[in-house]
């Protein structure tokens, strides 16, 4: 089972799941040689992850305490046997008297009704906590989504290094066949080959760990698919920090402590309610052996001093309340202070990538290009080519771990705030999609 949850009132919940549109990934039908996607990976944590099934049997646990609660006092039948068995004139059972009684206790105070409100506040509770701890999830699953398309785009430079490399190495090996350089430079474009497939060697490593480690979240013990799909580069603007920070109020982990002052109001109401004294009935009927006479009996008690007994109890409540409130505030300036720190990394990166897209990146290809073009007429030497070379390989990899940040970021204002940093309208067509077939059906 998972959540059937009003859109209106949990929309955030699954904006943060912004990758899903913002990464382009198309939702199909998953082989074991196909293209993973974010949806694709994220339908499958929903209904697969043991964490959230948890909830499934804490809310059928509430269920169940919640009929407990609405129930009425029961009934009681006493049977009593006096005067038997003694001495005198009491041996045997010719004094026998047997008393037959019914008894129950009379609620005030509303404590029933209180009872049902903690039930149900622990309910919401419940709810609450599952929202969070889906989103929470899906946060980590976007960054191993994330961190698994950065290295595809690392193996990928990694290949195209070594392309260079072996190009380099074949026209070094030319002009030192024809005397027009030394064999020094041969055994260093030999290196620098080595060196780039080592390194390829290792992104490759790391990409499969990391496709390991994505895979797990869904319990697969091997991966299923050949690559993640989603386009690294394609980041949003965000909006100010004060528009974000006041979505953060209305996300599922504020919820939570809302959820929970709730569940501690209604505790309070219940325990104050305590205070007022339960009357106990009781009604029969009695035989004596020794007359064949039958008598009515009833009865009536009622505890004293409920109210200044309960006291301690209410203040135990009371003070349950504040600290969930302290606690409430605490989380926000923590996730106040994650949240610039998110935004501000973000607006960097971002920034950077753009301008080593705009400047960086054409200026040192055109640089390597004339730098490799002068290497062939003789003009410059192979440290300057290798030079050329790196830099270009360096801003590359630089561009990449700049979109990742920048991603990886974006993911996670999405996730704090609920504001979905692109195509607002797309973006919530597919957390409702997410969110209502997510986990399929309930149990």
């Amino acid at each position: 089972m998972f959540l059937k949850i009003s859109c209106k009132r949990y929309a955030a919940f699954g904006l943060f799941a912004a990758g899903i549109v913002l990464l382009h990934t198309p939702a199909t039908a998953q082989a074991a040689d196909a293209d993973l996607s974010l949806q694709q990976a994220a339908k499958r944590v929903l209904q697969q992850h043991p964490q959230l099934q948890i909830f499934d049997w804490r809310l059928k646990a509430a269920a169940g305490q919640q009929q407990l609660a609405e129930l009425k006092p029961g009934y009681e039948l006493g049977l009593q046997a006096d005067n038997a068995f003694g001495t005198g004139d009491m041996s045997g059972v010719k004094s026998l008297e047997v008393t037959v009684s019914l008894s129950s206790v009379i609620e005030l105070g509303g404590k029933r009704q209180a009872r049902a409100a903690v039930a149900n506040a622990n309910q919401a509770l419940i709810l609450a906590q599952q929202q969070a701890s889906s989103l929470d999830l899906l946060g980590e699953l976007t960054q191993r989504y994330i961190a698994v398309l950065t290295l595809q785009h690392k193996v990928a430079l990694a290949v195209q290094t070594v392309n260079m490399a072996e190009q380099a190495f074949t026209l070094v090996r030319q002009r030192v066949q024809h005397g027009a350089a030394p064999q020094a430079e041969q055994l260093r474009a030999q290196v620098a080959l080595r060196q780039a497939q080592l390194q390829q060697g290792l992104l490759q490593v790391e990409l499969q760990s990391s496709k390991q480690l994505l895979a797990s979240l869904w319990g697969a013990s091997q991966v299923d698919f050949n690559q993640v799909s989603g386009d690294l580069f394609l980041l949003a603007d965000s909006p100010s920090f004060q528009i974000l920070y006041q979505q953060v109020l209305s996300t599922p982990a504020v919820e939570v402590y809302a959820a929970q002052q709730r569940v501690n109001d209604a505790q309070l109401a219940l325990t104050q309610s305590q205070s007022a004294s339960d009357v106990r009935w009781q009604v029969g009927a009695m035989r004596s052996q020794e007359s064949r006479d039958f008598g009515v009996v009833a009865g009536v008690s009622v505890p004293l001093f409920g109210n200044q007994r309960n006291q301690g109890a209410v203040t135990a409540a009371q003070a349950e309340l504040k600290v969930v409130q302290y606690e409430k505030d605490a989380e926000l300036l923590r996730l106040r202070a994650r949240l610039y720190q998110a935004w501000q990394a973000h607006r960097y990166s971002a920034m950077a990538v753009k301008d080593m897209q705009r400047d960086i990146l054409p200026a040192l290809e055109q640089a390597l290009q004339q730098t490799e073009q002068a290497y062939s007429r003789g003009r410059y030497g192979y440290a300057e080519w290798l030079s050329a070379r790196q830099a270009l390989q360096d801003a590359q990899l630089e561009l990449v771990n700049a979109a990742s940040t920048a991603l990886s970021n974006q993911a996670l204002i999405e996730q704090l705030s609920g504001v979905a940093l692109g195509t607002a309208a797309m973006m919530k067509t597919t957390s409702t999609q997410l969110i209502a077939t997510g986990s399929g059906s309930s149990k």
